[in-house]
């Protein structure tokens, strides 16, 4: 603890240091003065944690110093130092906060406890502000995710609102280089439950230590998404370099096995979200690249680019037998893909898998990932690559094609996955009732047994909107109804519909209905006191007129 000693006797100064520095080594004492002016500068400059001084002083006297110095908002603790027994001078301190005092002639047993005392008041503090720092972080920190999951999840035609969640987590948007990583741990992730997601957080850290910003949360249970900024170009090999390091020093040190997808480097904040696609695209690829692989998007990009597609129309077939779980349907159309394989000339084997992989990768596009390794099938047919390397003739890999497609079904009816008749109603019903809660694109996707890439594109592709404005949307709406019928303060209302920060929820409220919510209720208001003035006035007519017909029919 470092102290400041203030008297105006330096025979009692000179005294108070030999102690200190005797019976008290926790100390230090790092300056001296001689009045309270002078005290009040030193302590200014060297900002100790306590200040032991005499009340009566030339120039200022110690409480006079205390109140200067309390004024300025020290929060350095005061010992006052004095000869008499005056209760004016004790109210006086206690009206400034002083709680610790100690008669002359010093003794130093009572020196040595009054000190420890007021260290004791100082560690106390200093633990309810590291509690309030951290409460205050873990807040910022929540905020920072929620609004980067909107970023991530919005797509690239709404830069307007990316720049506002990007102010809200207080990323700095311009003149700045964006990259997203998507890891996700292999196999059993139990390890990560017992000792947390902060080692794991730590070696990415270090791993990408050099960049300006990088930003790191669970996406869902077994995925981590990264988000990474920086002032000047990002040079992506240098980037894939790094993850790769990343991957050996998770193994190294904590034993965990994971694969990554990397997408490519975005000069604009809008193409946050577009990278983060290429991430997750390329990370769906460890189906031919293996569990622990590391895939730049790039490299998936010029392999679908080489490959024979299978038509967009037959797929989507494919994908509504899947659905409706109507095997023979999905047998039919397996059939009639190698039948029109048989028909190209000159396909080599090579090719025959990537196609076989092509279609396997589009059909199960609707599932999420984690689903499919909880089946033993599945995991040892499509999530390795010995189902199809061990297969030469197109007549094998077709039977082959069909067992993993009956697989499928058959997993998806062990797991009760209900068929998909009209999955967007199922989505907007649900968050309609969850609203309130922190309903992102991934744990939707989680829900409802599908991927968030492909949830992304087919809600925008249905509903031509993103889910995140949908939300916001549905949100706004709800919040509508108690500004027009209820007290509840607007902080109060933020909250209820799915809101941590009323000035965000106020902003998008305004984007929405070109009204702040104070405003909204003061118009609401008008309008219905208005209606309530009309209508007095017509009640009064109408019972005139009643009078004048009762007189009428009197008379």
């Amino acid at each position: 603890m470092r102290l400041v000693l203030v008297d105006d006797e330096k025979g009692i100064v000179d005294g108070l240091k030999k102690m200190i520095s005797r019976y008290i080594p926790e100390c230090e004492v790092v300056g001296t003065a001689y009045n309270g002016l002078e005290g009040y500068k030193l302590v200014q400059k060297l900002q100790p944690d306590m200040v032991i001084t005499d009340i009566r002083m030339p120039q200022a006297d110690g409480l006079d110093m205390i109140k200067m110095l309390k004024d300025e908002s020290s929060q350095t603790k005061f010992i006052l130092l004095s000869g008499y027994a005056d209760f004016e001078y004790a109210r006086r301190g206690m009206q400034l906060g002083v709680r610790f005092y100690i008669n002359k002639p010093v003794e130093e047993e009572e020196l040595r406890d009054c000190v420890y005392q007021v260290m004791e008041a100082i560690q106390a503090d200093k633990a309810k502000l590291r509690e309030v720092d951290d409460l205050k972080q873990e807040v910022h920190n929540r905020m920072q995710e929620n609004a980067l999951r909107d970023v991530l999840d919005l797509g690239n035609d709404h830069m307007d609102l990316v720049e506002e969640l990007l102010r809200l987590a207080r990323i700095r948007a311009e003149g700045s280089c964006f990259a997203c990583v998507l890891l996700e741990f292999d196999g059993n992730v139990d390890a990560l439950k017992e000792f947390g997601l902060q080692p794991v957080f730590y070696q990415i850290d270090r791993a990408l230590e050099r960049y300006r910003e990088v930003y790191r949360f669970r996406y869902t249970g077994a995925q981590i998404a990264v988000v990474i900024t920086h002032g000047r170009t990002i040079e992506y090999g240098e980037l894939v370099r790094a993850i790769r390091r990343l991957k050996e020093a998770l193994f190294r040190e904590l034993k965990l096995s994971i694969a990554a997808g990397i997408g490519t480097v975005q000069e604009r904040a809008a193409g946050i979200s577009e990278s983060f696609e290429e991430a997750r695209n390329a990370l769906s690829y460890k189906v031919i690249k293996g569990a622990d692989a590391v895939i730049p998007y790039p490299e998936i990009k010029n392999l679908t680019g080489r490959s024979h597609q299978v038509p967009e129309e037959i797929i989507t077939k494919l994908e509504a037998g899947l659905d409706n779980m109507d095997e023979a349907e999905c047998v039919g159309i397996i059939r009639e893909i190698f039948r029109g394989m048989e028909a190209e000339p000159g396909m080599s084997p090579a090719d025959l898998q990537l196609r076989c992989l092509n279609i396997l990768l589009s059909s199960i596009r609707k599932m999420s990932f984690q689903r499919l390794q909880q089946n033993d099938f599945l995991g040892r047919h499509i999530l390795s690559l010995e189902g199809i390397s061990r297969f030469r003739t197109l007549e094998h890999l077709e039977e082959w094609m069909v067992q993993v497609i009956r697989g499928i079904i058959a997993f998806k009816l062990e797991h009760h996955i209900p068929k998909k008749k009209d999955m967007i109603t199922e989505i907007k019903d649900y968050v309609s009732k969850h609203y309130n809660e922190p309903i992102s694109l991934a744990d939707l996707a989680s829900r409802f047994f599908i991927s968030p890439y492909y949830l992304s594109q087919f809600f925008k592709q249905k509903t031509g909107d993103t889910y995140v404005n949908f939300l916001t949307q549905t949100r706004i709406g709800k919040a509508k109804e108690p500004l027009e019928n209820t007290d509840l303060k607007v902080y109060e209302i933020c909250q209820r519909v799915g809101y941590s920060d009323p000035q965000h929820f106020a902003r998008l409220f305004e984007k929405l209905t070109g009204y702040k919510p104070s405003d909204y209720r003061k118009k609401v208001a008008e309008r219905l006191n208005g209606f309530s003035h009309s209508g007095s006035e017509w009640f009064f007519q109408l019972i005139i007129l009643s009078w004048k017909l009762l007189k009428n029919d009197l008379v």
